[in-house]
């Protein structure tokens, strides 16, 4: 079993993991819902989230807090992907003031057991994780029940190592006492938020717990916890819990991972959360050190909850930026709420070498004012070069490309040739023009190796409706996008409006675009675009078809997709 593998290598430190692997956790940590149908638990959408993954070069995924599904684990296992599966997101500090801590003592052992008996015998289950971001294991208390947990998933599954996600600075943060959650903090802010409203004025937010970290970092940028980290007292806060688990889950510490495989010549580190833009360091470092096993970035698909934590959002598609009614998804994925892979995907597949590139995305020229802020999203660019009436406006192009050098053409002019520096990410500033934009690779002798385009959508708007599958099965789902394009298919990002939808054949069970900032429901019968694209869930009904039908003002647009029994 996989698992053995693993454990093995974890127990004596040795070097087996790397050689009998053959490969790197290349990871992705995901929430249980599924995007626009919420957190129905539905087949289909997880073995297309599974897939989509997949296609974008991860080969693992992390089950972001709580344990596996049983239909994820029987995908996972059928498709190929490896599963870090994970306890829960916190111990017996409070994060929320209704969560699971007034019953954690009681029930742990017992959820453990349960959660073994539910994966033992699932192959792609590769290791377990007692919890997420923790700050119990910088206390004595914590340290012994960081042993206790391990100690007691080895006595229910000897072929798996155990991990937990540390949180390396926030947990020295938390020592010295800053941040820290209390159900007495919350309500006394709850309190005053209340009468603030009452009285007509707008409560000055005041967060403790998580919601504290995660605004801490949203303030301050992605270093503020990876230079965190490499402070001698977030080491000292870390190392005894790291010395009760067999891998040592980091969160965050990418820039401790030279250091601490030298400093601790038996620990075994998994990089259990992660920001996008490390994924090339991390890479390299992995090849070269098989004690660093893997990578979970944060987070591989966009999910509900969390609002604002990694949108990079502009006043054209929110109304207010204080995480208010509107807000409801994270904006944290390489791949949006509605699958589609952005600029970041592209990054990653070249970063975790799964391809050479070049690829091109542009970061969008149609915005003014700020935007949100955020230290969980690398970039907002996409693969567009269609931005009609910004003509002349400072572009930010980024090309992703494993090659010595790139060149970027914009209709066949050169704009620049640049070297190859440290990271696979190429940047180019360049007035934007309608037409073509071109990326050329080069290796170390000159020689061309890949080339990549992209076009300027025509002035002539249709509205498509595309089903990702012609065929569906009755009573299964099927995604259906629905864009605004030129009459050749190119995405017209600039557009946007309200889509009414019908569907004969099925049920529309799920309508909505990717925007982090989304007052519609998803449940309804009309949709707002972002970017020009929109997605609608469909469940097929009896053997026949499913007809859906699109309308903008005087677009229209249809999909015929056929069901089988």
């Amino acid at each position: 079993m996989l698992g053995g593998v693993l454990l093995q290598c974890a127990a004596y430190g040795s070097g087996l993991l790397r050689g009998i692997l053959q490969y790197i956790l290349r990871g992705a940590c995901i929430h249980h819902d599924n995007g626009l149908l919420g957190a129905k638990c539905d087949p289909d959408a997880l073995e297309r989230r599974l897939r989509i993954l997949m296609e974008n070069g991860y080969n693992a995924i992390r089950s972001a807090h709580n344990p596996c599904s049983k239909t994820a684990l029987e995908i996972c296992d059928r498709v190929g992907s490896l599963v870090m599966d994970e306890y829960i997101d916190h111990w017996y500090i409070h994060k929320t003031m209704y969560d699971y801590v007034d019953f954690f003592f009681d029930f742990w052992r017992q959820d453990m057991t349960d959660m073994v008996d539910k994966d033992y015998n699932h192959p792609c289950v590769v290791l377990y994780s007692t919890g997420n971001e923790v700050a119990e294991t910088a206390q004595p208390k914590g340290i012994r029940l960081a042993k206790d947990m391990t100690e007691l998933l080895h006595q229910l599954d000897d072929t798996r190592p155990v991990t937990c996600g540390v949180n390396i600075f926030f947990n020295f943060l938390n020592h010295i006492g800053f941040g820290q959650y209390s159900d007495e903090k919350a309500a006394r802010e709850a309190e005053r938020a209340a009468k603030a409203k009452a009285e007509g004025k707008k409560a000055k937010e005041s967060s403790t717990g998580s919601k504290f970290f995660n605004d801490m970092a949203g303030l301050f940028g992605a270093d503020f916890m990876k230079l965190g980290a490499t402070l001698h007292g977030s080491d000292v806060t870390t190392r005894e819990a790291f010395a009760n688990m067999d891998i040592a889950g980091y969160n965050y510490g990418e820039k401790r991972y030279k250091k601490d495989l030298k400093n601790y010549p038996e620990r075994i580190i998994l990089g259990s959360e992660t920001f996008c833009a490390d994924a090339y360091k991390f890479w390299e470092l992995a090849k070269d050190n098989p004690r660093l096993i893997g990578d979970f970035v944060w987070a591989g698909i966009d999910y509900l909850g969390e609002v604002m934590i990694g949108s990079w959002e502009y006043g054209d598609y929110a109304k207010n930026f204080d995480a208010g009614l509107g807000w409801i998804a994270a904006g944290s994925g390489r791949i949006d709420l509605t699958g589609k892979p952005l600029g970041e995907a592209l990054y990653t597949r070249v970063a975790l070498e799964r391809e050479k590139g070049p690829y091109i995305a542009v970061r969008p020229l149609c915005h003014t004012g700020r935007h949100s802020p955020s230290a969980w999203k690398m970039t907002n660019a996409m693969p567009s070069w269609s931005w009609r009436g910004c003509e002349g406006k400072k572009a930010h192009v980024e090309v992703y490309a494993r090659a010595a050098s790139v060149e970027l053409l914009v209709n066949g002019v050169s704009r620049g040739r640049k070297a190859m520096k440290n990271n696979c990410l190429f940047t180019f500033h360049v007035p934007y023009e309608n037409g073509t934009i071109e990326a050329v690779s080069f290796d170390a002798s000159g020689r061309e190796i890949g080339r990549d385009r992209l076009v300027t959508a025509g002035e002539e708007t249709v509205l498509q409706a595309v089903p990702e599958e012609k065929s569906v099965k009755a009573g299964h789902l099927s995604f259906i996008r629905l864009k605004f394009t030129d009459k050749n298919g190119v995405i017209k990002p600039m557009e946007r409006g309200i889509l009414n939808v019908s569907v004969e054949g099925g049920e529309l069970v799920g309508l909505g675009s990717a925007c982090p900032f989304y007052e519609l429901s998803y449940l309804d019968t009309k949709c707002d675009t972002y970017y020009g694209e929109a997605l609608a869930i469909v469940r097929a009904g009896g053997k026949g078809e499913v007809k859906l039908s699109a309308v903008n003002d005087s677009l229209r647009a249809e999909a015929v997709v056929s069901v089988s029994a």
